[in-house]
């Protein structure tokens, strides 16, 4: 029996894997990774995902067995493999495990420590549940296919996004079941469907206020800080600076210390359009001066933040990925030498390993002739703590989104969250709703030396301390890991950055835009040669946190066995090769030819967007020949079926004949005339339309509740369901410093210093926080 050298974290955990194409896959291997031992259950035939390069990516790490589940024999095999396992993981239909004798209840009967994961295409209670979770039909449902500037449709992206989301979400949950049971001894039922898991990168955007909207900066004419820009080589650059001090860096960059007054006093502040179009036509003609290296190499001397909007084939040579591991080296056994992706997440004290390339198909044939394994069912009695974080002290100095979402996340499961701001830090009313919710609030000066005293009070006894500040920036402020694991030796310190915690750009300032641009995703957009373009929704930083969530939940599952704490980090640019998974790899003789730039539709004629009477559609085919025989039954094509033109062959050749027909229908007439088993057919919905959709509320995925200051707000909901101990949406977020006076009190300071405190302005409460001066 081949035994594979596993290490990490989840090294005492065995899976058993029914998954297939992308997300079942990629939630094994985000496992493996870890150390966990991966035994992959393929049909006759194998995992139709064998057909993509990046099956070598997805099933590293893992073992093959072949197993036909219509068959008695085959699901007495699956059975007794079952049976000693941690962890299931499949992502059929609803009801299919069950009818293949390998659904939850099925292994309950012989293991009830199991944690069954299940990742279908939609959840219960939406009109789709039954339906196949096709990455394409579930990104026209979500928003992903929007209207970008220089198109004149909906532009189509290959990025498996909810398939890679499901997985990053089910990673999370999956693990604290884990943290759970180290506790209870049981194991319970987990679901992600693909399309709730894609409301986790959408977040920010389902914010809508209904009583006190706050002005919204992104939709008002500010100082163009943060755009691309044309160099004097062609390229294009992405330049980023969300505070004051990297205005001044530009312009040191820029040999232009003149304007920085100007753009200082612009920063931050709605302005006229004559003002917006006197500053970016001084930033366009000023990058158009220089090169797109010379951009990048100057405004990162000088501390700032901007990269090279770079091509896939350019990050995969790039020293920085290469150095900090965020593209690796294996030898696949069908691919041979290849390149991709790294480890997403960095545990320290117990590092992950890529323990073997992918298996050839039933390669490990040899476990199924292993004895039948006894029934595990425990004795032990269930404890109702409903909350898996229960108990667990998180401190959280996070900005922006990714940062907060891995606290955010976290308190979703339980965790006692305290949001530690600087009172002097701006203020996005939006993303504080989306990303704070369940935690409290203290605003507090860590520059003052009383500040850093009562933040050392807090560490001592914190579980978790979670940062996205730059490599080592706290640490030189004397709060890094090393520092404060003197205080608290079980502390878990959680850090999360844009370029990651190794390789030469890892003190790096950066931004969503910064990791979309260099990483090749805003070039895949937008097309080589034309301006690139960003994703509709900001998904390296909601992957990022809750990556980091999936880190701290990998250490206190190993806190769990000995005791200690340890620091674990992942950043946006880890992220950013995780959702290109199927195109970050290389190997000799690849020939990459991709989909990629504006106008782009879909794959071809049978899976593609088609404008219609009211809007646009997804046709989702699963071959072209039952699209040829569909359209063939259908009078509407009878002219071009006459000509003998809907065939295989010629099929893509008359995608424009087949937009003009589509275009005499509503979309909702030709939903009814070729959806079947085999062919898919959805509405691409705008975000505005996905916001209003009453089913996707009756779902939970979208709330509407009453916030402190702000009144009726909807923000997202619960995108995982955990059987025995589901997650929370906690209380709704607070008014920045709500929590200051009561978490100060805890730590035994009296009133007269914490008077003392506010006074000198090292405290801040909410009367006196941002959201209360407007």
């Amino acid at each position: 029996m081949r035994e594979l050298d596993k290490q990490g974290a989840l090294k005492d955990i065995k899976i058993v894997e029914f998954g297939q194409y992308i997300p079942g896959p990629l939630l094994g291997m985000l496992l493996s990774d870890q150390g966990a031992s991966v035994i992959k259950v393929e049909r006759p035939g194998g995992d139709p995902g064998r057909a993509s390069d990046a099956f070598a990516t997805w099933n590293r790490g893992k073992q093959s067995v072949v197993i036909d589940l219509k068959t008695p024999e085959g699901v007495t095999q699956a059975q007794n493999l079952c049976a000693d396992a941690d962890i299931i993981i499949e992502n059929f239909r609803p009801g299919v495990a069950a009818r293949l004798g390998v659904g939850y209840e099925d292994i309950l009967l012989n293991n009830n420590k199991i944690i069954y994961c299940s990742l279908p295409g939609f959840g219960k209670g939406s009109p789709y549940r039954d339906a196949k979770g096709w990455d394409q039909t579930i990104s026209a449902l979500t928003g992903v296919y929007n209207h970008v500037g220089g198109d004149d449709g909906p532009l189509y992206t290959p990025l498996p996004l909810p398939s890679t989301f499901a997985a990053i979400v089910a990673a999370v949950a999956v693990t604290m079941a884990v943290v759970e049971r180290d506790s209870s001894g049981l194991g319970q039922y987990i679901e992600v469907p693909l399309h709730s898991a894609m409301f986790t990168a959408i977040g920010r955007n389902l914010v809508n206020f209904y009583d006190n909207p706050p002005v919204h900066m992104r939709d008002e004419y500010t100082l163009p800080m943060v755009n691309q820009y044309q160099c004097s080589d062609g390229r294009w650059v992405m330049n980023h600076g969300n505070y004051k001090r990297f205005v001044g860096q530009l312009m040191e960059a820029a040999n232009h210390p003149e304007w920085e007054q100007d753009a200082i006093d612009a920063f931050g502040k709605v302005i006229d359009k004559p003002t917006y179009d006197m500053w970016l036509e001084r930033f366009t003609n000023l990058f158009q001066s220089r090169s797109s290296q010379d951009w990048e190499d100057s405004i990162a001397a000088a501390g700032g933040a901007c990269t090279i909007c770079k091509t896939i084939d350019e990050w995969l040579e790039h020293p920085h990925p290469l150095q900090g591991k965020m593209i690796i080296p294996i030898n696949d056994p069908v691919l041979g030498n290849m390149k991709q992706p790294g480890i997403q997440v960095k545990l320290r004290g117990t590092p992950g390993k890529i323990s073997s390339p992918a298996p050839t198909l039933n390669q490990d044939s040899d476990i199924l002739s292993k004895s039948p394994i006894k029934s595990q069912n425990s004795t032990t009695t269930e404890k109702s703590t409903m909350e898996i974080l229960k108990g667990v002290k998180v401190l959280d100095l996070c900005i922006v989104l990714a940062g907060p979402t891995c606290g955010r996340t976290l308190a979703e499961y339980g965790a006692d969250v305290i949001k530690v701001d600087d009172p002097s830090r701006p203020y996005d009313p939006t993303g504080n709703i989306d990303v704070n919710r369940g935690k409290k609030s203290v605003l507090l000066n860590l520059k003052s030396e009383e500040g850093m005293s009562i933040f050392k009070e807090m560490v001592k006894d914190a579980d978790v301390l979670v940062q996205n500040y730059r490599k080592d920036s706290l640490t030189r402020q004397g709060l890094g890991y090393e520092d404060l694991k003197k205080i608290n030796p079980r502390l878990i310190y959680a850090s999360l950055n844009a370029y990651g915690f190794d390789g030469p750009w890892a003190d790096r300032p950066g931004w969503e835009q910064i990791a979309q641009a260099t990483s090749g995703i805003q070039i895949r957009r937008g097309g080589r040669g034309e301006r690139p373009a960003l994703l509709p929704y900001p998904a390296n930083d909601y992957g990022t946190g809750m990556m980091g969530a999936y880190a701290v939940a990998l250490a206190l599952h190993e806190r769990n066995k000995t005791g200690y704490g340890q620091t674990v980090d992942t950043g946006l640019c880890l992220t950013a090769g995780l959702l290109q998974s199927p195109f970050m790899l290389e190997y000799d003789g690849m020939v990459r030819n991709e989909l990629e730039g504006l106008g782009l539709r879909g794959e071809g004629a049978h899976s593609r967007l088609y404008p219609t009477q009211d809007g646009w559609m997804y046709v989702r085919a699963e071959t072209k020949s039952t699209f040829v025989k569909t359209l063939a039954t259908l009078k509407d094509f009878s002219a071009l079926s006459a000509a003998e033109k809907i065939t295989e062959p010629s099929l893509d050749e008359i995608q424009n004949d087949l937009e003009k027909i589509f275009q005499s229908k509503t979309t909702a007439n030709w939903i009814e005339l070729i959806s079947s088993d085999e062919i898919m057919v959805v509405p691409n919905i705008s975000l505005g339309e996905l916001k209003t959709t009453e089913w996707i509320r009756d779902l939970g995925l979208i709330v509407n509740r009453s916030h402190p200051g702000r009144g009726s707000v909807d923000h997202l909901g619960s995108t995982a369901t955990l059987s025995r101990t589901p997650m929370s949406i906690g209380r709704p977020t607070p008014i920045l410093g709500s929590e200051s006076v009561e978490v100060l009190t805890s730590l035994g300071y009296n009133s007269n210093q914490i008077d003392g405190f506010i006074k000198n302005g090292v405290l801040v409460t909410e009367e006196n926080s941002p959201i209360a001066q407007g």
